[in-house]
């Protein structure tokens, strides 16, 4: 058992060599989308923890029937989503995210994996990098629809 700053060492070195690690995929200067959607209330993550890894497409607007109506949306265009990302991904309306809170996701996960066992980082930074490029393919594909049903619905 590691204290808890051990603990938070351990992950921000792990944070630190995926970023290097991503650099052969998305180049010296590119960063991951991420946060940076261009549409609110619309994340894509990594998520890593002693269990298991997941690359996610978070819907987390505050009302719940707007965050269902988006997810319903998206969910329309799952056979798109398919044929960028492959048919293993979960498509969940009630996914409660690390903070507790009811979110809708779209997402892949690696399981068998624990951030703090270096061994398997190779392997989560493989997973990571190479179906949140899947993912964020299929999100440039799909964003101009899902922002303009947003700006017309909401």
């Amino acid at each position: 058992m590691y204290s808890r700053e051990q603990a938070a060492e351990i992950r921000k070195e792990f944070w630190v060599a995926f970023d290097v690690y991503s650099r052969k995929f998305i180049g010296a200067k590119r960063k991951w989308i991420t946060y940076n959607t261009g549409i609110k209330d619309l994340v894509l993550k990594f998520d890593i923890n002693r269990d298991n890894a997941k690359v996610l497409l978070l819907i987390e607007h505050r009302s719940e029937d707007k965050r269902f109506d988006i997810f319903v949306k998206i969910k329309e265009m799952e056979m798109l989503f398919e044929e960028s990302l492959g048919k293993d991904w979960i498509w969940n309306e009630q996914f409660i995210n690390d903070s507790g809170k009811a979110v809708c996701a779209i997402y892949k996960e690696l399981d068998g994996v624990n951030i703090y066992n270096k061994n398997d980082w190779t392997k989560v930074f493989d997973f990571f990098a190479i179906e949140m490029m899947k993912l964020e393919e299929a999100f440039d594909d799909f964003k101009p629809l899902i922002k303009d049903y947003i700006n017309t619905n909401f």
